[in-house]
């Protein structure tokens, strides 16, 4: 009977002490990923009889976890002509929740979910963006953006934006995008997209609408990217429009090098996204030497391929542009990638 009140006195001492070791944790906080990429390029440019070489550009991103949340972001700085410029080119956090992580909320700057073509280097197989990139769709956005995951082959995304590639807000109004995307066999993926809302400055008039489709097809040696983009915009005696497609692809010529070319067309008959009606072709041609996997990261892959993003990358390229009013240029260009 004498050990009754010393089996409770041990009890009462090895209570908190068991539930002081529980709390205690050796895991280390996640850490911050820092990673990067820089540009180098060579161009050559007939209309313009020029020449030369450029050390333009370069990004720094950081990714920090933080349970169901991160936060990426990335600060890129570039050389057009004579200036320099750094801009917060991504910024993005993001939270799935776990018990219904189908579901993913973010806000933030980030690259539009649509098309083939990217705003950064790494992210494309070839050495210059199309006509359609820069003019015929938006290719970032600012605000809230939430992505539904329906099933492993389906996805949905719903978009609320200051507008295209403006980071700050430049009227009143709000662009909305949705997208739905489906991966009908496991090496096609099918997207199409529709974006609407005013985007001209300082007034809420004008609302711009397009619907764009995006195919991609990947089997392994052989990468193919295709967009079509259809909008117009709505104006007092008459609404301008415009269309365009461009096809990409890429050819595995052996284990780290391959062949890239692309055909772009962007049809501004009215001129309201260049400001001359014309028509608008090119066509780019050149090889790819890679070396090495770049880490993993938000971006590991070129977008809907299992080509993971080399480390180094050497592209060298020949573009031919034309216009139908008389214009037409032919550029070359030799792009060094490195991701770090």
């Amino acid at each position: 009977m004498r050990r009754a009140p010393w089996c409770a006195l041990l009890c009462c001492v090895a209570a908190p002490a068991a539930a002081q070791e529980r709390a205690v944790t050796f895991e280390e906080p996640q850490a911050v990923s820092l990673t990067g990429f820089a540009v180098g390029r060579a161009d050559y440019d007939r209309l313009a009889r020029s020449n030369g070489f450029t050390a333009g550009k370069i990004g720094v991103s950081l990714f920090k976890p933080a349970g169901d949340v991160y936060l990426f972001a990335q600060l890129t700085t570039a050389l057009e002509g004579t200036e320099t410029s750094t801009e917060i080119d991504n910024l993005l956090v993001s939270w799935t929740p776990q018990k219904a992580n189908q579901w993913t909320l973010a806000f933030g700057r980030f690259d539009a979910p649509i098309g083939f073509e990217r705003d950064d280097e790494p992210l494309n197989l070839i050495a210059t963006n199309s006509f359609n990139f820069t003019f015929a769709r938006p290719g970032k956005l600012t605000g809230l953006q939430v992505h539904y995951t329906a099933s492993p082959r389906a996805d949905v995304w719903a978009v609320a934006a200051n507008g295209w590639d403006v980071a700050a807000d430049n009227n009143r109004g709000k662009t909305g995008m949705l997208r739905a995307q489906v991966i009908p066999i496991p090496w096609v993926t099918v997207g199409v997209t529709g974006v609407y809302g005013p985007e001209r400055d300082s007034t809420d008039a004008h609302q711009r609408s397009l619907v764009s489709g995006d195919l991609t097809i990947d089997r392994g040696r052989l990468i193919l990217g295709a967009e079509v983009n259809i909008g117009r915009e709505q104006q007092s005696g008459g609404n301008p429009t415009w269309r365009g497609a461009a096809v990409t692809g890429f050819v595995r010529l052996a284990r780290n090098v391959g062949l890239s070319a692309r055909y772009d067309q962007m049809e501004d008959s009215d001129g309201l996204l260049t400001g001359t009606p014309q028509i608008l072709r090119s066509v780019t041609a050149g090889p790819m030497w890679y070396f090495s996997t770049a880490r993993e990261g938000v971006f590991s892959n070129i977008e809907h391929t299992r080509f993971h993003l080399p480390q180094i990358a050497l592209r060298a390229a020949i573009r031919a542009d034309w216009s139908s009013q008389p214009f037409s240029d032919t550029k070359g260009v030799m792009e060094l990638v490195y991701v770090f």
